[in-house]
């Protein structure tokens, strides 16, 4: 969707590795979010012998939450729209979906007091922020911050119900994540109807 400063196994967002995070509309248009640090400055990487490799400076020092637009499945997206842009908070885990006829549910988990090196942020889990936008990405409610996570994808019901399996478990962020994860043995589903 854009440039993004990368490293081995991490970047910007979850986007083309999940499908579920492209959204399609009734008029052939798309959606799809991230999480993004943008770019400052974008630059062919010329030891690269593939040609593809950049070396990108972020604009800024933790991932905010960006939806961007493309008008068909031909065109190239638009210029992104970012819901977030506090700079001591870490955006992470961005999801979206369709919600109603007209909008849009992003989601995405936030960690305060973020610092970041190389790819890995730390900080305070502060909960799923939950928004809905316009296909513009126009905020079309405040947001809502919950304890249910959302670690995969969305599913869209036939009556227009988004529902989602999660692990009732509060992530850490308070170090890097070395393959350890919180233990549960409980699966909940939530359902939120448009």
């Amino acid at each position: 969707m854009q440039r993004e400063q990368c490293w081995a196994g991490y970047c910007g967002g979850t986007f083309p590795s999940r499908t579920g995070d492209l959204v399609k509309s009734a008029t052939g248009r798309y959606a799809t979010a991230f999480a993004s640090r943008g770019a400052a400055s974008a630059k062919k990487n010329p030891a690269d012998t593939s040609g593809r490799g950049w070396t990108v400076k972020p604009r800024t020092g933790t991932h905010q939450v960006a939806v961007a637009f493309m008008k068909n499945r031909n065109s190239a997206p638009g210029k992104a729209v970012y819901l977030t842009s506090a700079a001591g908070t870490e955006n992470t885990n961005v999801h979206v979906a369709p919600y109603g006829k007209d909008r849009l549910l992003v989601s995405w988990e936030s960690m305060k007091g973020a610092k970041c090196a190389s790819g890995t942020c730390t900080g305070t889990f502060t909960g799923t922020h939950l928004r809905l936008v316009d296909w513009n990405g126009k905020a079309q409610s405040a947001d809502k911050v919950v304890n249910a996570r959302i670690t995969g994808d969305i599913a869209v019901l036939k009556d227009g119900t988004l529902t989602w399996a999660y692990a009732p478990v509060t992530p850490t962020y308070a170090k890097p994540l070395t393959g350890a994860s919180p233990t549960t043995t409980t699966l909940k589903v939530a359902r939120l109807k448009p």
